[in-house]
């Protein structure tokens, strides 16, 4: 039986088990490894939900003209608004098996042998690499949907992978203001970055008054803004360096460009962190990793993985963004 997974209590990654299978409690450190590790989520660029089991409303409320002039009696300016979003969860889980032998070499001086128990550092090695592949897998669902390689599901500009009107209007960030951008090069990145300001400035400038807001997009795109900054004027760059320089943390217009290896290549997105929103099954007991020792029991020498949870994303305020947007 599994043990209560409670917020409070601290989880190290550096654990050392006695047996072969990771359950209940251990099972928190390793699937936490998986969702939590992608760039956007480990950054804090989107708002992240804990401790759901299947889907979460979430609520808003707006006023836009509470003001009203002086008197003796009440006036309602205007009734305050509000609206609901809903992230629902989707299940996944990690299958994978490896063979004993083909690592056997390298772990002897660990302990390995064929007859005995898998040595813990070698159980920790095997689930850490999952634990991070699948964290790499996650970043691209997260954005672009179809987490796994049968269902699609929503991301926030895509429910297949792919990249276009159709799917764009499908996903999370559908009701975002949507803008048409050109091909993103070191020569054109800061033009298309300004379309999406425009847009911004023209169609929901409160948004420019958001905690955190900023710009949204992959590392090809980051880097193409990185050189054109570089070799802007004559390739003098900035304080004459040219492309001799580490330019660090970007921003266009004081506003902050968030790296997220999941997004398109032709997307730029324009919103705040707390409109984002990423949910998941962790602190349940809907979760669980372990590590199977099969060849103790099927004569094959191998050993499985397996990791069940649960994810989801979802805007909160359906409007709040400017999608940027070149397909094909």
């Amino acid at each position: 039986m599994k043990n209560k997974i409670q917020l409070s209590k601290k989880y190290e990654f550096d654990i050392s088990i006695a047996g072969d299978t990771y359950a209940g409690v251990h099972a928190m450190p390793y699937v936490t490894a998986a969702v939590k590790s992608p760039d956007t989520i480990a950054k804090g660029y989107v708002r992240q939900l804990d401790g759901l089991t299947k889907s979460a409303v979430i609520n808003t409320i707006a006023s836009s003209s509470p003001i009203v002039p002086a008197g003796c009696d009440f006036s309602d300016g205007e009734s305050l608004s509000t609206s609901e979003q809903v992230l629902t969860l989707t299940d996944y889980k990690v299958n994978e098996e490896v063979c004993r032998g083909t690592v056997f070499p390298t772990w002897m001086g660990q302990g390995m042998d064929r007859n005995g128990n898998l040595p813990n550092t070698f159980s920790d090695f095997l689930l850490q690499v999952v634990a991070g592949k699948t964290g790499e897998q996650i970043e691209n669902g997260i954005w672009q949907g179809k987490l796994d390689t049968a269902n699609n599901s929503t991301g926030f500009l895509s429910t297949t992978a792919v990249w276009s009107q159709a799917q764009l209007d499908l996903s999370a960030c559908k009701d975002f203001t949507q803008t048409a951008i050109s091909t993103i090069s070191n020569t054109t990145a800061i033009a298309q970055l300004a379309k999406v300001y425009d847009d911004v400035v023209a169609n929901v400038p409160g948004l420019l008054s958001k905690p955190k807001a900023g710009f949204y997009v992959n590392q090809k795109t980051y880097g193409m803004y990185a050189q054109q900054l570089a070799i802007a004027g004559s390739n003098q760059g900035i304080n004459m360096l040219g492309t001799n320089q580490d330019l660090g943390t970007l921003s266009f217009m004081g506003y902050p460009v968030y790296v997220c290896p999941g997004i398109f290549d032709a997307a730029i997105v324009f919103t705040y962190p707390e409109n984002l929103v990423y949910g998941t099954n962790l602190a349940t007991d809907w979760t669980e990793a372990k590590l199977i020792p099969t060849y103790e029991y099927d004569g094959s020498d191998n050993v499985r993985i397996v990791m069940q949870f649960a994810l989801g994303v979802q805007t909160a305020m359906a409007t709040d963004g400017v999608v940027g947007y070149k397909f094909g």
